[in-house]
C-alpha cells in the first residue's frame, strides 16, 4: 500500500474527484480528514471496497479561516502529523464578462484560491517539522485553453498552477513537494457533461466526443484523476515538483 501510515486532508471531499481521492488513499492505507461543506461527506465513505485506511469527515466551509485553522488543528492533534494536503475544493458560475458579477467573482477566489492558499499556510509548518509533505492542488485544462464564460473559475484555475511553481521553491528545502492536477472534461457534478441544461451536454457530445476534440473520445472519470494524486501524495513521488501534471485524454493537444 502506497499511503500506509499517511495522514491526508483532502477538501471538496463530498462528490467528484474529491471523493474519488479519498476512496484511493484510504484503500492505500492513508488516515484521511474528508473535508466538505456538504453534510453529505459524512456518510460517503462507510463502504469502500477494500479499504485500509481509516476516514473522518469535518463540514465546514474552507473560505472560513477560523473554521478551516479549527480542522486542520484537530487532525493534527488527533494523528499527532500531517502529511498529504489535497486542494480539490472548488466553486463555478458561468457567465461571460457582461453576465457575471463582482459578487461570483469575491466568491469563487475565496473557494478556489484564497482558502487553498490558506489551507497550505496551515498544514506547512506540520510537514516542515517532520521534513516530508505533500501538497496537491487540483487545477483545471481551462486554465491551459477554454472556451470562455468561466472567467473567475478560468483565473483561480491558472493562479493555482503559478502558486504550485511558487510553493515548490520555498517549500523544497523543507522536504515538501508541491503539485497539482489539471483535469481536463471528467464525469463530476461540475462538469458540463453532466448538464446545466441538455443544450449543453449535446454540445460537448458534439464538440469534445463527435469531433475528437479529446482523441481519447471520451470523458475522463473522477478515479482516473484519483490515481494521479495518489501517485503525488506517495514516496514513488520523490523528484516531481513545482508541476502541472495533465489528465486531460488529449483534450488540450488539439487546441
Amino acid at each position: 500500500m502506497k499511503l500506509q501510515g499517511r495522514v491526508a486532508l483532502v477538501t471538496g471531499a463530498a462528490q467528484g474527484i474529491g471523493a474519488a481521492i479519498v476512496r484511493e488513499f484510504l484503500r492505500e492505507g492513508a488516515t484521511v480528514a474528508a473535508i466538505d461543506i456538504k453534510p453529505e461527506v459524512r456518510v460517503g465513505f462507510q463502504a469502500v471496497p477494500e479499504q485500509a485506511g481509516k476516514v473522518r469527515a469535518y463540514v465546514l466551509d474552507i473560505s472560513n479561516h477560523e473554521a478551516y485553522r479549527s480542522c486542520v488543528e484537530d487532525v493534527a492533534k488527533r494523528e499527532g502529523k500531517i502529511d498529504v494536503l489535497v486542494n480539490d475544493a472548488a466553486i463555478c458560475f458561468y457567465g461571460d464578462i457582461f453576465e457575471d458579477s463582482l459578487e461570483n467573482w469575491r466568491q469563487v477566489q475565496a473557494v478556489n484560491l484564497e482558502a487553498i492558499y490558506w489551507g497550505c499556510k496551515l498544514v506547512a509548518p506540520h510537514m516542515a517539522r517532520q521534513r516530508w509533505g505533500r501538497i496537491i492542488s487540483i487545477a483545471s485544462t481551462q486554465a491551459i485553453a477554454t472556451e470562455g464564460r468561466l472567467g473567475s473559475y478560468t483565473a483561480a484555475k491558472g493562479a493555482i498552477m503559478s502558486f504550485t511553481k511558487s510553493l515548490a521553491v520555498e517549500l523544497a528545502p523543507h522536504g515538501i513537494l508541491a503539485n497539482a492536477i489539471a483535469p481536463g472534461c471528467i464525469h463530476t457534478p461540475m462538469s458540463v457533461i453532466d448538464g446545466v441544461d441538455e443544450t449543453q451536454t449535446e454540445l460537448f457530445e458534439e464538440w469534445y466526443v463527435r469531433r475528437r476534440k479529446i482523441p481519447l473520445a471520451r470523458p475522463g472519470e473522477p478515479e482516473e484523476i484519483a490515481r494521479v494524486a495518489v501517485f503525488l501524495a506517495s514516496d514513488d513521488c520523490s523528484y516531481v515538483t513545482g508541476h502541472t501534471l495533465v489528465a486531460d485524454g488529449g483534450l488540450t493537444v488539439t487546441f
